[in-house]
């Protein structure tokens, strides 16, 4: 070799080759620093770069000089290997570029390149698409450009005897990549021809240039290239002399036997080994085609541009469950990624399970050939780090640093250089920057514990380890040797012996991967005493130029594997010798060939190195000798290594810049998002995070914690000794006074900035943003956190050591005061995004719309939906205060409903447990999560995070989203020493059990002792659920069982357990005062024994940092996610929504801030469905009305209309009917539950209530249509004898008129009309004069009257007899009402308030019975004794509702007031039994008629045809009084009815919205005395106040009508077309007039009533006649008849009615009429049978009257609020002993029976609220009594009070 030559610092393949843009350099230009680059990449570089420098060795240039390098120039690549080796080539873009040079170097575009042969054979290979299109072409000859257009150029190469591909990592391997031979410039003198003929001779002998053979034209072939050397080279630095010959001799002989160009041997198949070598190079450049075909086969190659998220990868599907072994290339990546993310080892193994490969394998065991083998060729399968690349470069950023966190879990070796397109690699920096390594250095003095950084910043040595050529060994396998002890041996390395690893790889050469050493701390199982990383590069480093010269500059040694010694790779070697990374030879085996053996000594002694330096594994090593002398080395260099000479990987994005790797940090959207993170982070400037802390997250901390005292204070009133109110009030602007601090001081820079970038970004950007947050802060929180937990070792060490017992105080002090700082020491994301949500909840709180130009809170919430759909944990639960930002979650859950669909059905699955057993690394593992873990509190407070459900799954399960909630830990040791830690384990255990759909409670076999104590706490908080109406299901995971045999080893523990679990079921059921209903587990969960329980592995697989994941942990985790699928498939609960668990989370939050939670719970959930469901209810219960009442109308008409008795008839037809309405009732209930499972769910142990109801209701209905059909009958049967007698006598009359007229007719006389009155006067006289009037019953309604109070009150008979003896039967002697009950109850009170309250009901009463009383008399019927039991009934049914706890009546005045009742319903009675003997007279009812019969008698004598008098007398007298009858006995309901479903605002389809109703028009008027009077007797009020509603809307005005008209015209329009049908049908079917009425009557007796006389002189009566008129007199009488309706006045219409629709329609809405025993609110269930009162709104007790005793001034308290108090109460039920308020149930049975819910809220009951603050001074003066003390807070507006009212009845008060 020549000086020139030796003295090259490049070979001639780096001087030909541009690292711009990977290719051959076209058009050559050398920089001022001496690299070399094509002009055209220089430019374009330099164009997008403001500060020039040289893409290389990034040298400044700011002037941009460079000069075109003749030299390079004139040897062009395209000669060498024509065209350019890049996607342009191959795409057939390249373009020519032709130059013309002058002497000075610069150049100008020409075209004479392009004039010769040579350049258009140049041309015609760079337009090749593809390698494989141009190896033809370079075989074919090849003619030199002439002399004066181009040059030549020749690499002569060593090339590696085997020419082998690499079939794997590290066996058969292909050898490196050629090394070109340094060329040398020929220059151009005169001598040149003579100089180079030496050369031409040798080249024309031995070798073929361009595919020139040697044969005997070779000569003549290669005279174009001595000419062009002759000319203008010299070959090698040969000079122009004269003994040119001699010189070039040795390079001739030099060249023939060392080189090759393009690995071409000297020999007569050079042109055969070129071709080899092109394929070398056309794989080398290939490797986007491989990567795309890879892509396709494995399905990934869609998300090349749109990348693979972790939200794609967290999805819950059925092939997710299912976890078997991928059955084609497509199912590989998923199979790989699930298995990571649940953190199987066993993700590599990517084995294809398909059934022919089974079958091969059958076969060959049943073949009886020995030879037979299967095999599985016929299976297109894939290398597993095919696999790795594939899956990294199709995933986006977030998921690449999760693959990270998960493989390095399992103690993967992690991709650092990931071969990516257009043949470049990616140094995947940020990809690695969340893992994290912990590790424990070999105990020594100075020794501080245990060390924990992230991996990029670890500065330890750095070995790498790579290949040249083919080896005989595995080289990961050795490396997997060398870092494993043979206690915990995993594969970290995948090598060849590997599941499919065996297969060829196609785009994973190239890949480096990189893992760490991590020593435990012990001496025993460490190999290593100090930590380091090792490098290891895939495939042969020949081939990947830029990975290896990367790691040589970044190792601190280098470890070479070679399986022989060349001159070749010694010649690469030298190469790596010159960076810093001292060099270790592996040579894989024997060196016997006296050759190799020189090399091998020259390069030591050239490099000096020594024995240690080279590595031999002779045949007679073993592997384990092998591994252990790789050790010492290995531990040699380490010891060999200086801090100063590390670099940690972030250090070396410097490197990879300068050897050409991309970096991922450099991607403009990370440097972005980083550039941003570093502007936030950099305002943190504070090193004492604490400090920092209180002075930027104002928000949270110490004032989240007073907020939440005040709001605990304020729900259970522990403190309070004075007002409620008041106190309440207080906290609550103690409260609004902290929040309104916050909100008047600056928003410190940070928050603002984070907010504002949070806000503006989306998508991955602001994914990226909060991950370099995340990064950032952890760095800075695990900095101080290791400076802390340094001191408190320190602290703790000279404690131990310290006797002194002041000493160890002092020191105890300091340590724990460390120790808090240590707690204080935490920085995250989670504080930031903590802030945000205190931040929203200020603001909401306050009803603040903006706060410092930041956005708006709607906005805030929304960024926050869609982080959480992103997998972004949402914090539930603040771990430092324990508190819940209610609004803020809520809103975010809204948004998210919005986001995804308001009816998307979630699940919410939660884990509780002890401290430390590994809850949030079951969740993680489970289901690929993010949850923080860790040794101690890895979890502080709750966290929620949201997985979709997709495909098949979402239907089966019947839910779209899986919500997990991940808690901290119970029993924290940190939580121990204060007073209320087990309350704040209860709470977060109730917490967490309320809103979870499913409960695992992680039992870990380590904590045995602390199970107890966590199962009572679990456990009572089920019982919680349960008595509130939730059965949650439990699965018990029982963690740390290894055993195969665990099931069943742990049966008999498995009992004992259950055992246990029913003891404490039954312990803690005594203490919740429930132990008579739940004694087992099974009472309080859903609990399966067979299924609702897992037995988990223990997690490592080994010990110390080096030890992995075990795959027993991880695959038992997965089959109890495919168990608790199962279980949820099961599922028949409510399927709850985002919207349904906001507000859960409010209703279970409210009720744990309370003492007594069972006391407090509401769940609104429940309350609205119930809501709805009573809505419904409602409907069906008026629909049962309404037809038994048309049922009951038409059974009366048939009664009376029906000439004989019926009633038994009627009586199974009503029971039959009944059980029909009944039955479809029922029937909509059943629908109800059937098309609402959700709803109904919620509401299912309401179901049998419900049908409770319907069947309570269909009794109710039958006793009351029986009770009508009885008096309908025995009315009948009063007027029967009435009725005959006045038949018969209307039968004398007809003769009398008839022998009349037939006289007349003898006699022929005219008469006139006077003379024929007189002749029917006399015959009237005549007639009626002999009818024996039957004389008028004598009843004594007096005497019914004393008879019936002896019977209701036979104990006090004495006493009524008295009354009777003092009054002697002038009942006027007795006092009116008005003096009666003002003196009766004077003196009987202790206090004026409640004996003015007594006397005011009293009188209340009074009205009551009279407008009872009123109801009776007006059905047309007569006095009947039963009327006074009724009476006496009815007071007291309304006298006992309207006692109170403060006073009853006293028994004496009972008898008075009920006398006094009865006396004034006596002249109601009378004067009703007066009317009805009067109006069923015969001789009246003659005299009634008398007219009608004058008119006939006139009229058949005038026509002797009284067919049209007739028509019109039966119209007028018959149809139109029964038309009318029908109208008011229907038009009563359909008023009611109109009400119940056209009324605005629906206030009166069921008995809450009838409350609201009431409400809202009492707000209207706006008076005290309507407010007091609806205060005093709601019930008589409502039926005022209903009545007055009937009658204005009877009086409304539609289309020039009032309603009542409407109503009542269409009832008419009904009959008369019934009757005109009546009418046709029995004109047809009748041929004498008698059949015709009897027809008519028969079709309409169930709606009208004609009187069975109406047939009079039907025999002077033509039918067809007749009935022509009467069709045309009835549609005259309905023209009357609406006229008639016209002039009707609503309200005496109204009152009149027989029917009336105000007791109809409050039927329906009255309710049971009990009234709360305190603020007398009364009560809104309307079903019937009901037990248990409620009312959704309580009032201040002080509008009832309740004063202090000793202030004397009215309570202002609501119910709802002093049952959270610890106050006492007492009265004439409590036998005025003192009682607790909070056990009021335990008074009585009255008591007991209302449901009063804790609620100290200020909002809560705000409407009465304001109407106690408006008209406080008016109740006082009323009650007599000091007005309350009333907060002003209580002046609540009425917007506020509509809204209030909305939320807590579901109504909209606009539609009122």
């Amino acid at each position: 070799m020549s000086n020139h030559a030796d003295c090259e610092d490049a070979s001639l393949y780096d001087r030909l080759y541009c690292h711009v843009c990977a290719n051959f350099i076209a058009i050559p230009v050398t920089l001022e620093c001496g690299h070399n680059f094509c002009l055209e990449c220089v430019e374009k570089f330099w164009d997008t770069n403001e500060d020039p420098f040289c893409p290389w060795c990034m040298e400044k240039d700011p002037d941009k000089k460079c000069s075109v390098n003749l030299p390079l120039d004139n040897a062009d690549a395209r000669v060498l290997v024509p065209g350019r080796p890049s996607s342009d080539v191959w795409s057939g873009k390249q373009e020519d570029s032709s130059w013309e040079r002058t002497s000075q170097g610069s150049w100008t575009e020409d075209s004479c390149f392009a004039r010769n042969k040579g350049a258009a054979q140049t041309e015609e290979l760079a337009g090749a698409d593809s390698m494989e299109e141009m190896f033809p072409l370079m075989s074919v000859e090849y003619e030199l450009p002439n002399t004066d257009e181009s040059s030549a150029i020749s690499s002569l190469m060593d090339k590696d005897q085997n020419d082998h591909s690499e079939s794997d990592e590290d066996i058969y391997s292909d050898p490196g990549a050629n090394i070109p031979a340094q060329s040398a410039g020929l220059q151009d003198d005169t001598n040149a021809a003579q100089k180079c003929e030496p050369m031409r001779e040798a080249i024309s002998e031995k070798y073929t240039w361009a595919g020139i053979q040697d044969d005997t034209n070779a000569a003549q072939k290669c005279e174009p290239m001595r000419e062009a050397i002759s000319e203008k080279y010299t070959w090698a630095g040969i000079q122009d002399d004269t003994n040119a010959a001699q010189k070039c001799e040795p390079m001739r002989e030099a060249i023939s036997e060392k080189y090759t160009w393009a690995g071409i041997q000297d020999g007569t198949n050079a042109a055969e080994k070129c071709e080899s070598k092109s394929e070398v190079i056309s794989e080398k450049y290939m490797w986007d085609n491989h990567a795309q075909e890879v892509l396709t086969q494995v399905g990934l190659v869609q998300f090349c541009k749109k990348k693979l998220s972790l939200r794609n990868v967290l999805e819950i599907s059925v092939e997710a469950l299912e976890g078997c072994a991928p059955k084609s290339l497509e199912h590989v990546p998923w199979y790989f990624l699930r298995k990571v993310m649940r953190l199987d080892a066993s993700a590599v193994n990517i084995k294809c399970i398909c059934d022919h490969i089974i079958r091969n394998e059958m076969q060959e065991l049943e073949s009886n050939d020995i030879f037979t083998t299967s095999t599985c060729s016929a299976v297109p399968w894939i290398h597993p780090l095919d696999i790795i690349v594939s899956v990294f470069l199709c995933s986006d950023a977030l998921l690449q640093q999760e693959l990270m966190v998960k493989m390095a879990s399992c103690q993967f070796a992690l991709p650092l250089l990931l071969p990516t397109w257009n043949n470049s690699c990616t140094f995947l920096l940020w990809a690695l920057r969340s893992v994290l390594k912990k590790w424990h250095p070999i105990r020594g003095k100075d020794n501080n514990g245990f060390l924990e950084e992230h991996v990029v910043s670890m500065k330890i040595p750095t070995f790498s380890f790579i290949k040249v050529g083919d080896i005989n060994v595995s080289k990961s396998k050795i490396l997997n040797d060398i870092l494993n002890n043979k206690q915990q041996y995993h594969n970290i390395f995948i090598h060849y012996h590997m599941d499919c690893a065996n297969l060829p790889k196609k785009i994973s050469n190239g890949l480096a991967e990189i893992s760490w050493y991590l020593p435990s701390g012990s001496e025993n199982n460490d190999v290593f005493t100090q930590p380091f990383q090792i490098i290891n590069l895939h495939g042969d480093a020949f081939k990947t130029p830029e990975q290896a010269e990367f790691l040589t500059l970044i190792s601190s040694a280098v470890f070479v594997f070679l399986g022989d010694i060349t001159e070749m790779k010694l010649q690469y070697l030298k190469n790596l010798t010159k960076n810093k990374a001292q060099i270790y030879l592996i040579l894989t085996s024997d060196v016997t060939i006296q050759n190799a053996k020189d090399l091998l000594l020259s390069f030591t002694q050239m490099f000096n190195l020594c024995k240690k330096y080279i590595i031999i594994k002779s045949q007679q090593i073993n592997d384990s000798d092998f591994t252990t002398k790789l050790c010492f080395r290995l531990q040699s260099a380490m010891d060999q290594c200086s801090q100063e000479n590390m670099l940690c990987l972030e250090e070396m994005i410097s490197v990879a810049h300068q050897c050409g790797i991309h970096v991922d940090e450099d991607e403009e959207q990370i440097q972005l998002t980083k550039n941003w993170c570093e502007d936030i982070i950099g305002l943190i400037t504070n090193a004492d995070i604490q400090d920092f802390k209180c002075r930027n997250f104002r928000f949270q901390g110490e004032t989240c914690k007073k907020l939440l005292d005040f709001e605990k204070e304020q729900s259970r009133l522990k403190n309070c000794c004075g007002s409620v109110v008041l106190y309440t009030a207080k906290l609550e602007k103690q409260k609004s006074q902290l929040r309104q601090s916050l909100l008047e001081k600056d928003l410190p820079d940070i928050m603002k900035s984070f907010i504002q970038k949070l806000t503006d970004l989306s998508g991955s950007n602001r994914v990226l943003f909060l991950q370099w947050i995340k990064h950032k802060l952890n760095s800075k929180s695990q900095t101080r956190m290791s400076e802390l937990k340094s001191q408190y070792r320190n602290k703790y060490k000279t404690l131990i050591s310290t006797e002194n017992q002041t000493e160890r105080e002092q020191k105890q002090t300091m340590l724990q005061k460390i120790n808090n700082k240590l707690s204080a020491a935490s920085l995250g994301l989670e504080h930031f995004m903590r802030e945000l949500g205190q931040i929203y909840e200020t603001l909401i709180t306050e009803k603040k719309e903006s706060f410092q130009g930041i956005p708006s809170a709607d906005t805030l919430a929304y960024t926050a939906a869609e982080l959480l759909l992103e997998g972004l944990p949402l914090e539930l639960l603040d771990g430092d205060t324990g508190t819940i930002a209610v609004n803020w979650i809520s809103a975010v859950l809204k948004e998210v409903a919005i986001l995804v669909g308001r009816d998307k059905c979630v699940f919410v699955l939660s884990v509780l447990g002890v401290q430390s057993t590994g809850k949030s690394t079951l969740l993680n593992t489970m289901f690929g999560l993010q949850f923080a873990v860790g040794s101690g509190r890895g979890t502080k407070g709750a966290f929620i995070q949201l997985l979709k459900i997709t495909g098949s799954l979402q239907s089966q399960l019947g839910y779209d989203f899986l919500m997990i909630i991940d808690t901290e830990g119970l029993k924290a040791p940190e939580l121990q020493s204060l007073v209320d830690n087990y309350e704040h384990d209860n709470e977060l255990a109730t917490l967490v059990t309320g809103l979870s759909d499913m409960t695992l409670v992680n039992m870990s076999m380590e904590h045995s002792a602390e199970m107890k104590d966590i199962l009572q706490i679990v456990l009572h908080a089920f019982i919680r659920m349960k008595i509130v109406g939730k059965k949650p299901v439990c699965v018990f995971v029982h963690q740390n069982v290894g055993d195969i045999s665990a099931y069943d080893q742990n049966l008999i523990g498995h009992k004992l357990l259950l055992d246990q679990l029913d003891e404490i079921i039954r312990a803690a059921a005594k203490m919740e005062k429930c132990d008579d209903k739940f004694t087992k587990l099974a009472d309080v969960a859903t609990f399966d024994p067979n299924c609702s329980k897992g037995y988990i592995a223990g997690l490592w697989h080994g010990c110390g940092p080096m030890a992995s994941i075990s795959r027993g942990y991880s695959t038992s985790v997965f089959e109890l996610k495919k168990s608790l699928f199962q279980t949820i498939q099961t599922f028949s609960k409510y399927k709850e929504t985002f919207s349904d668990f906001s507000r859960l989370i409010q209703d279970t939050w409210s009720a744990v801030k309370m003492e007594n939670f069972i006391f407090s719970f509401k769940n609104s959930l429940v309350a609205e469905a119930f809501h709805h469901i009573t809505q419904e209810f409602a409907k069906w219960d008026w629909e049962m009305r309404r037809a038994v009442q048309e049922w009951t109308i038409q059974a009366e008409n048939k009664i009376e209309a029906s000439e004989t008795n019926i009633s038994s008839f009627l009586e199974t037809e009503l029971k039959m009917f009944i059980t029909e309405t009944q039955t479809v009732a029922l029937s909509h209930l059943e629908k109800y539950f059937t098309a609402n499972p959700e709803k109904a769910r919620l509401v299912e142990e309401y179901r049998q209530r419900l049908i409770n109801c319907i069947q309570a209701l269909g009794q109710d209905l039958l006793l009351s249509a029986s009770k009508r059909c009885q008096e309908a009958n025995q009315s009948k049967k009063a007027l029967k004898e009435v009725n005959i007698l006045k038949l018969s006598y209307s039968k004398k009359l007809e003769k009398g008129i008839s022998e009349l007229l037939e006289n007349f007719k003898q006699h022929k006389a005219k008469l006139n009309d006077y003379e024929l009155l007189f002749y029917f006067d006399t015959m009237w006289y005549k007639e009626t004069s002999c009818i024996p009037v039957p004389l008028p019953k004598r009843i004594n309604i007096e005497a019914d009257m004393e008879n019936s109070l002896r019977e209701h009150m036979p104990a006090m008979s004495a006493d009524i007899n008295k009354k009777i003896r003092d009054v002697r039967g002038d009942w006027s002697l007795l006092k009116g009402v008005k003096d009666f009950i003002p003196n009766s109850l004077s003196g009987h009170f202790s206090n004026e308030t409640d004996e003015q309250m007594a006397k005011c009901k009293a009188f209340l009463v009074v009205e009551q019975c009279s407008m009872f009383v009123e109801d009776i008399v007006r059905q047309d019927r007569d006095y009947d004794p039963s009327h006074w039991f009724k009476v006496l009934n009815y007071v007291d049914k309304n006298i006992i509702k309207l006692q109170t706890d403060r006073f009853s009546y006293p028994p004496e005045f009972l008898l008075e007031f009920k006398l006094h009742v009865c006396i004034s319903a006596l002249s109601k009675f009378k004067e009703l039994h007066r009317k009805f003997n009067e109006e069923n007279n015969p001789l009246q009812l003659l005299a009634r008629e008398r007219e009608n019969y004058f008119y006939l008698f006139k009229e058949l004598y005038k026509t002797n045809d009284a067919s049209q008098t007739m028509a019109e007398t039966f119209t007028e007298q018959f149809l139109k009084p029964a038309i009318f009858k029908a109208i008011e006995k229907n038009l009563g309901f359909d008023i009611a009815d109109d009400m119940k479903n056209n009324y605005s605002g629906g206030g009166f389809k069921a008995r809450m919205n009838f409350n609201v109703a009431i409400m809202y028009d009492l707000y209207m008027k706006d008076d005290f005395e309507t407010y007091y009077n609806y205060i005093s007797s709601s019930a008589l009020f409502e039926q005022t106040w209903l009545h007055e509603k009937i009658i204005q809307h009877c009086m409304r005005q539609y289309n020039g009508h009032t309603r009542l008209f409407q109503l009542a015209t269409q009832t008419l329009k009904v009959l008369v077309n019934m009757l005109k049908n009546a009418i046709s049908n029995a004109k047809v079917n009748s041929e004498t007039i008698l059949q015709f009425f009897e027809k008519v009557k028969e079709n309409i007796q169930s709606c009208l009533v004609i009187s069975s006389n109406a047939d009079i002189f039907a025999s002077h009566t033509n039918l067809e006649c007749f009935v022509k008129y009467l069709e045309g007199s009835i549609n005259r009488t309905e023209k009357d008849i609406e006229t008639e309706i016209g002039q009707w006045r609503a309200a005496t219409k109204i009152t009149s009615l027989p029917y009336s629709p105000t007791s109809l329609l409050y039927e329906s809405l009255e309710g049971c009429g009990m009234c709360c025993f305190w603020c007398g609110t009364p009560c809104e269930n309307s079903q019937l049978g009901h037990v248990t009162h409620s009312a959704t709104y309580h009032r201040p007790v002080g509008i009832n009257g309740y004063k202090n005793e000793e202030s004397n001034k009215l309570i202002p308290e609501t119910c709802t609020s002093i049952v959270a108090t610890i106050k006492q109460f007492r009265n004439k039920d409590t036998k005025w002993k003192w009682v607790r308020i909070k056990k009021y149930k335990s008074v009585s049975d009255h008591y007991r029976s209302w449901n009063i819910p804790p609620d100290t809220s200020l909002s809560e009951s705000s409407y009465w609220k304001a109407v106690f603050y408006k008209y406080n001074e008016k109740f006082a003066e009323y009650y007599k009594c000091l007005p309350a003390d009333v907060p002003p807070e209580w002046n609540f507006s009425w917007v506020d009070v509509c809204r209030d009212v909305a939320d807590a009845y579901n109504v909209n008060l606009d539609s009122f």
